[in-house]
Parts: structure tokens; C-alpha cells; sequence
């Protein structure tokens, strides 16, 4: 019986490397140095003004509708945008932003669904989603140099809600644009480190789905939401 998963990996690599007849070898016990920090140092010192006009050139670049907005003008901009995608049945996570930010009545202006927690709901939830015209949610990180928006998954926010509407609506506060991936990566690891819960899943999104597959001809919505839109809020 082995003490520790670390027993149990040895003894399969020893029993791997004897029948391979092959002498094992094991890396110094140090850490890793990169070569350079471009990871940490590209894009750096920016403004948040600065990250933005590269956030919505470069979701241009990726055919993704970008706006900014106000917190004043948030609802009446949605509204807009939910009617110029065809309105219909829209889903949204069950977020307490949606109250903060004054967006409950647009929801309840149209054939709403709000997702519900529990596996008993699954069929449910995954269902609402696949047959939604509009789906909604908050983005915890926007990255500049990609246009990548991070969203979160937990029990009132299901991953289907990304993927299964035929268009997706994205919103972000101007403060959460981050440069790259690496600091929004460390924003997470400092929260995991200091005992806070971070979502389920976290998905790294880019665009509407598209693929270039055949004949190198790019098509857009092949296996996804058919366009997405960012609406990113100007905290002041």
C-alpha cells in the first residue's frame, strides 16, 4: 500500500523505466527561470484608457462589437443591443449585478431566463440556453492585447450560457481591462492563495466562434454564439 500519490507515481515510472530497460533520470528540484519577462512586462504602465483603445481596436480585429458605455446609459445601450439582435428569449446568470447595475427591468422587458443552481436543473438550464436568441453576463477581466473576455462559472452561471445563444453579450467595468493573460492569471492565483472561492470553470473567450478549416476560408458562428458584443462600463 502506497503512503502518498507521490510513492504511487515513483513506483509506476520504476516499473515503467524496467521494462523499457531504460535508466530513469530526475530534474534538479529548482525553480523555474524564464529568459525574459516579457510575460509580465508587455504593455505595462499603461492607463486604463490606454488598455481600452487596444481592447477595442483589437476586437474589431476579431469581429466583436465594442462599446463603451456609462453606468447611466448601460441599460438603454443593452436594450439596444438585444433589439438589433432580433430580441427573442434571452438568458442571463443569476448575478447580483444584474440589480447593481440597473439591468433588471431590460431583463424583464423580454422572455427572460435566469439560470437556475442545482443538477436538477441541468436539463433545464441547458435547454433555456440552447434555445436563446440572446445570452448575457459579466465578465470578471477584459485582455487588452488579445480582446479575451474571462467569465466565471458557478452554480448560478453555467458554462452552456456562453456557447449555446446565437449571439452573446458580454459586460465588463473599464477598471477589470488587464493587459494579458498573465495578469489576469495572477489576479486568480493571489485570490486561490488568499482562500477566496473563484469560479468552477474559467473560460477565455475571443470572439464569436469561427473557423478557417476549409480552404482556409474563414467562417464566423461555426460552432458558437453567431456574434458577440462587449459593453464596457466607464467606472467614473
Amino acid at each position: 500500500m502506497f503512503a502518498n500519490a507521490d510513492e504511487k507515481q515513483t513506483a509506476f515510472l520504476d516499473n515503467l523505466a524496467t521494462k523499457l530497460n531504460y535508466q530513469r533520470h530526475s530534474l534538479a528540484k529548482e525553480p523555474f527561470i524564464p529568459q525574459n519577462k516579457v510575460n509580465k512586462e508587455h504593455m505595462q504602465g499603461l492607463s486604463q484608457d490606454e488598455l481600452c483603445q487596444i481592447a477595442q481596436k483589437q476586437s474589431a480585429d476579431i469581429y466583436t462589437d465594442f462599446k463603451l458605455v456609462t453606468k447611466d446609459n448601460l441599460a438603454k445601450v443593452l436594450e439596444e443591443v438585444i433589439t438589433a439582435k432580433g430580441s427573442g428569449k434571452v438568458i442571463v446568470p443569476n448575478d447580483r449585478r444584474f440589480a447593481q447595475y440597473d439591468l433588471t427591468k431590460v431583463c424583464q422587458a423580454h422572455d427572460t431566463y435566469v439560470w437556475q443552481a442545482g443538477e436538477d436543473k441541468r436539463t433545464d438550464n441547458i435547454q433555456a440556453a440552447n434555445q436563446a436568441n440572446v445570452g448575457i453576463a459579466f465578465g470578471e477581466y477584459l485582455l487588452a492585447e488579445s480582446a479575451t473576455m474571462v467569465l466565471e462559472t458557478n452554480p448560478g452561471h453555467g458554462r452552456s450560457l456562453h456557447f449555446l445563444p446565437q449571439h452573446f453579450i458580454a459586460i465588463v467595468p473599464k477598471s477589470q481591462i488587464v493587459p494579458r493573460i498573465t495578469q489576469a492569471t495572477q489576479a486568480y492565483n493571489q485570490k486561490v492563495l488568499q482562500g477566496e472561492k473563484i469560479g468552477t470553470n474559467l473560460s477565455f473567450i475571443s470572439g464569436p466562434s469561427n473557423s478557417g478549416d476549409i480552404e482556409m476560408i474563414l467562417v464566423v458562428g461555426v460552432h458558437g454564439p453567431l456574434s458577440m458584443t462587449y459593453l464596457v462600463i466607464e467606472d467614473a
